[in-house]
């Protein structure tokens, strides 16, 4: 394949067709970001941090521009896509401030001799990201890595490449040359990339991608930060405001169309409050608006799951799955769903809610907690005390109480089991895209 094809997925229309880079490219590619590099880790954190924030500057005018690619590359609504830019336009420079300190040297001294902890440049970053968060997770996983001082070698998915080109191109306003390249193409061109003269790799997508780049990296000690889905529990305890989670469950499993990688796609609720907890959840479903799934063969699997449910004795008490045109589905909510089902062990990534019945908050924890996915639980409850003491009983990295999942600023996005191998965001996270070394003198 010579020639890569970007789709609206809504409406079928061709937005473009692009050169795939090959691979002599890649390599080439390869060549000048480590010559790019050398002169770029001379520089200092804060000059680099200060190169990237003066990029984010040259998006004044052009925010609704790169929102409008995401709502017609990706299918987001308009609303989502615009929050997805403003978002993490207004979060790079306290981004930035964070990374430029956490990489900053660190002296110990016992009295007898003094070490100096330094947080350097691994080198060059294959960066692969997928097509969910077009802009927000390219910006997670490149930016502390480019102020750490490496360089990058980014291959956006082959769903929304003319979105990564247009961010990578705001980027390269004042970043110098080749320390941001892109790579245009498939999972041919991402293997290529892994199997090529890189020190870091960062991903975000399968647990089956994942696999192989961890063998393959692993021929040659690179660091591997990876983030391999989901399968997020809500746990409804018996004292929880259930207008509240309702309303909760509704925004996590159905916003951007349910293609989260922290997508509510279990929920348990106690027998004595399953009606009630129904008719807040219907109600705040009614008018719920989604996209469209990213493509055919997505939309495929969501109704194949649900398929499957049905014919395992699932009920389907709102929404239609057949009722839908191109690749669009409109919230469905399934009810007495079975740990058993597909629908309940593998990811989703559709606007699919699964309320299932529990007797108990054991129960609750025990399903929550089966599967190979474990990036991030919620928990809804009155009593903090008891919700926090059920939070630590469950496997995910990450757990919400009464919220979502994602922490105060400065946490790190983790997660646990086959979700997460290493982790980003806070101090802790942006050394991960670093070598630590240290100097030691008597005193």
């Amino acid at each position: 394949m010579d020639r890569l094809k970007t789709f609206n997925p809504s409406s079928g229309e061709l937005l473009a067709e692009l050169n795939i880079t090959r691979f002599p490219e890649i390599q080439a590619m390869v060549i000048r970001s480590k010559k790019a590099q050398i002169a770029w880790a001379r520089k200092s954190g804060r000059e680099r941090a200060n190169l990237v924030i003066n990029a984010y500057k040259k998006y004044e005018g052009c925010s609704q521009i790169l929102a409008d690619l995401i709502h017609n590359e990706m299918g987001k609504i308009p609303s989502e896509a615009r929050m997805e830019v403003d978002s993490h336009v207004s979060s790079i420079s306290r981004i930035a401030d964070e990374v430029v300190e956490a990489i900053k040297a660190e002296e110990i001294n016992d009295g007898i001799t003094r070490t100096i902890s330094y947080w350097d440049p691994l080198g060059v970053c294959a960066c692969i990201t997928p097509w969910n968060f077009p802009m927000g997770i390219p910006q997670t996983l490149m930016i502390p890595s480019l102020i750490a001082g490496n360089t990058v070698l980014f291959k956006p998915s082959e769903e929304v490449p003319l979105v990564g080109i247009e961010f990578a191109k705001i980027l390269n306003k004042t970043l110098p040359i080749d320390v941001l390249q892109v790579v245009v193409g498939n999972g041919e061109q991402g293997r290529e990339l892994v199997e090529s003269d890189v020190q870091l790799i960062t991903f975000t997508g399968s647990q089956n991608t994942g696999k192989l780049i961890l063998e393959s990296a692993v021929k040659d000690f690179k660091r591997v930060l990876l983030e391999l889905g989901g399968k997020d529990s809500l746990i409804i305890l018996e004292d929880a405001d259930l207008d509240a989670a309702a309303k909760f469950a509704v925004n996590n499993s159905f916003r951007n169309t349910g293609q989260v990688c922290v997508s509510t796609e279990k929920i348990f609720v106690m027998e004595e409050q399953m009606d009630e907890f129904i008719k807040y959840f219907k109600k705040y479903a009614n008018n719920y608006q989604v996209g469209s799934m990213i493509n055919s063969k997505q939309k495929e699997h969501v109704l194949r799951q649900i398929a499957d449910a049905v014919a395992n004795g699932a009920k389907i008490i709102f929404g239609n799955p057949n009722d839908n045109e191109g690749n669009k589905i409109k919230p469905v909510v399934l009810l007495g769903v079975t740990p058993e089902m597909n629908i309940m062990v593998d990811e989703t990534f559709g606007p699919v809610a699964c309320i299932a019945t529990v007797k108990n908050e054991d129960e609750a924890i025990k399903h929550s907690n089966t599967g190979g996915y474990a990036l991030g639980s919620v928990v809804f409850g009155n009593d903090l005390d008891h919700a926090r003491s059920v939070a630590r009983r469950l496997d995910a990295g990450m757990v919400g109480i009464n919220r979502r999942v994602g922490g105060a600023f400065g946490s790190p996005w983790v997660g646990a089991k086959g979700s997460g191998y290493g982790y980003h965001g806070s101090f802790s996270g942006h050394r991960q895209f670093t070598q630590r070394r240290i100097v030691s003198e008597p005193l």
